[in-house]
């Protein structure tokens, strides 16, 4: 099976001397759905500007249908990558559809306007395309983030975070359109919800500040390892998994809560219980989950 987004021994240092990637390996395959999971500060969003070129690694390659980032090649082939950013801005002097037109015209395909058409209709836009960006519900804008993207028929989909922020309702929907577009093409779904990454990937790669740990399917990371623990909390779950992360746990957002693992709970429950106590972390919610276990899969091994 084809590779068609490699990074090989990847690093990334920002002139304030912040790590954004630690020897970074992974490959994302054609046809394969891949969740790049990971929680705020990991890495996924420097991995996403990478693929962009808008960033240049310090040490080591990233290469896409074979191009490297920083080749004049990488040009032609980046035309074949559609990407939803996290967080895409809104114009407030935009209407949707001249955004989606604007979108065609970078895209390339400002002549093609059957395919801008049917995008509009898939992503359910039309009723909306006189409708100024800043004044649609955040689920619409996210669509209307996800149709640009769709524009250029890309072959390769990835999306940073597509749900952050928004509320379940809204989420679900957005997980609709999401669905259908990663599975009719090669994606990589960068996102911190394991449940999310779950239910829209065939296989995963587990990134912990800035380095791949984990790589395989949904099975062959999870097995017989350690068990996991759900946690809630007053705060809600991006104080928590920040909270615990900040700690050293190894912790994912899913459904309301945050999954942790630990390799000896009896023991070590009461100590991590007592840590978030101490940072003001009010836990209403600490019981093992039925999935039993996950394993560390390391890449290369």
């Amino acid at each position: 099976m084809a590779t068609v987004i490699e990074f090989q021994s990847v690093s990334k240092y920002f002139p304030d001397g912040t790590l954004g990637l630690a020897d970074l390996t992974m490959k994302v395959a054609e046809g394969k759905q891949t969740c790049l999971l990971g929680p705020s500060g990991s890495g996924k969003t420097t991995v996403v500007r990478m693929l962009q070129a808008a960033l240049l690694p310090t040490g080591g390659s990233v290469t896409l249908f074979g191009a490297s980032i920083d080749s004049p090649a990488y040009r032609k082939v980046r035309g074949r990558l559609g990407i939803m950013p996290q967080g895409p801005g809104m114009y407030p002097d935009l209407r949707a559809g001249e955004y989606l037109d604007l979108a065609a015209q970078l895209a390339g395909t400002r002549g093609e306007r059957v395919r801008y058409e049917r995008v509009a209709e898939t992503m359910d836009l039309v009723g909306y395309l006189r409708t100024r960006m800043t004044e649609l519900p955040s689920n619409v804008q996210r669509r209307l983030a996800l149709a640009a993207a769709l524009l250029g028929d890309p072959d390769v989909l990835v999306l940073d975070e597509p749900t952050a922020g928004l509320d379940q309702d809204a989420a679900n929907d957005l997980k609709t359109y999401v669905g259908r577009s990663v599975r009719v093409r090669t994606s990589l779904l960068c996102t911190h919800n394991e449940a999310e990454g779950e239910e829209l990937c065939n296989e995963v790669i587990k990134l912990r500040r800035g380095r791949a740990i984990a790589h395989g399917t949904w099975e062959q990371v999870r097995g017989e390892g350690k068990p996991r623990m759900r946690v809630a909390a007053r705060q809600g779950v991006d104080r928590l998994l920040s909270q615990l992360i900040m700690l050293d746990y190894d912790a994912e957002a899913s459904d309301g809560g945050v999954l942790v693992r630990l390799r000896e709970p009896e023991r070590e429950t009461p100590e991590m219980l007592r840590k978030l106590l101490d940072a003001n972390i009010d836990v209403h919610e600490c019981c093992p989950t039925r999935s039993p276990v996950e394993t560390m899969v390391e890449v290369g091994r």
